[in-house]
Parts: C-alpha cells; structure tokens; sequence
C-alpha cells in the first residue's frame, strides 16, 4: 500500500514509518526537509504538495498543544491551531482526493479533548472536535470505496509534549491521570494507524479510536 504521511517528522509518524515500511510504502510531507519527500512543504500552500498518480492511504499529524485559560488565548491563537488542525488538513483532502484508490483508508489524529472537557483546551478541543465531525461526514460521503477514522490519543511521549513531562514529579503526575497509570508512547499510537490503514480494520469507518490509557471513559 502507498500511503502519504504529512506532518512526517513527527514522532508518531516516524516511528510508524520505521516500523512498518516493510508492509506499505510510505511518501512523506514535512516542513522538516529531512522527513520529506519534497522541499519547502506547507499544510497552506497545496503548490508545495508533492504530485502523485495514486495513493492507498493518508494519515494527518499535524497538530498543536496550546493549553492556555480561554481569556489569554487570542483570536489568532485561535486561527493558528485551526490553520494546522483543520485547514491544512482540508488543503490535503482536496489535493489528494481524485488520487485515492479504490479501498484507501483515511486517519486523522484528534484528541482526547475532544470528547472530555479539559481546563485550558478551548482552542485544541474546537479543533479536534472538527476533525472528528469531519472523518464522519467524510466516511459517509466517501463509502464504500473510501474508509475515514481517527485515533484520539491522550498525553504521548513525544516532542510536541515535552515541557509537561521535564521532571519526575511531572511524569508521576501525568501517569497517575490514567487509568493505567502510565502515558502513551509513539507505538501506542502508530500501531492503531496502523491497524487502521489495513485490512485488519476493513469494516470500521467514520470511527474514532481512543487509544489514552483509560482516561476518557473510565473514573477509577
């Protein structure tokens, strides 16, 4: 299967891609030249998008962690995260539709915010909350030949989520937020995409997977 990863450099996406490129192959979109395939790549610029004749599959990991109270986040704080979560995204879809084959599956990354009220999530949740509303209006307009789910992670070791683990105290914390007392990890997440861009997930679509340690459906 050839499936586009955009927003490449992240580590959800790189580990996807080292664990798993010998199943699909697998065509990388990154501002990040070193996780591209093209230079100089936009989510807002579709002129910088890479041309391709066919595709089996996209997964959209760009995304962004904002938590700020609602009064200290501006107008253009807003914009900022929906241009990445959500524009960008749409900027994707429409380049790529006509180049989706027959049986292609589609993933979004949304959130754990979008389905539990989290203090100083207004601006991520709206945006996540987009994507979710999206993969399901897409699944519908696109079945049978199209299938579109997301996964919704809560808080993942990776780059984007650093600073809320730098110290011991922190990483507590934010395990013991979880039902399973832990965080999630890259593979976590890449294995759900992964599971969902093949034909193991072949009759789920307009689906979102929640894949964060408990926290959004269990109070222990």
């Amino acid at each position: 299967m050839k499936i586009l990863l955009v927003g490449a450099s992240s580590d959800i996406a790189i580990t996807l891609h080292n664990d798993f490129s010998d199943k699909h192959e697998f065509i990388r979109l990154s501002s990040n030249p070193e996780f591209s395939s093209v230079n100089n790549f936009n989510i807002l610029d579709p002129s910088t998008f890479i041309e391709l004749d066919s595709i089996d599959g996209i997964v959209y990991f760009p995304g962004t962690i904002i938590l700020k109270p609602f009064k200290r986040l501006s107008i253009d704080n807003f914009k900022s995260d929906y241009d990445i979560n959500v524009l960008g995204l749409l900027n994707i879809l429409k380049f790529y539709q006509s180049k989706l084959s027959i049986g292609s599956s589609i993933v979004f990354i949304s959130s754990v915010a979008a389905s539990v009220g989290m203090p100083f999530h207004s601006s991520i949740a709206m945006c996540k909350s987009s994507l979710e509303a999206l993969a399901r209006s897409l699944s519908a307009e696109w079945a049978p030949n199209v299938r579109v789910n997301c996964v919704a992670p809560s808080l993942v070791d990776t780059k984007l989520s650093e600073r809320f683990l730098k110290n011991e105290k922190q990483q507590e914390m934010m395990n013991n937020r979880h039902p399973l007392r832990k965080i999630g990890s890259p593979k976590d997440i890449s294995n759900s995409i992964e599971f969902l861009l093949s034909e193991k997930s072949s009759w789920m679509t307009g689906q979102v997977l929640n894949v964060d340690g408990g926290i959004s459906s269990l109070k222990l």
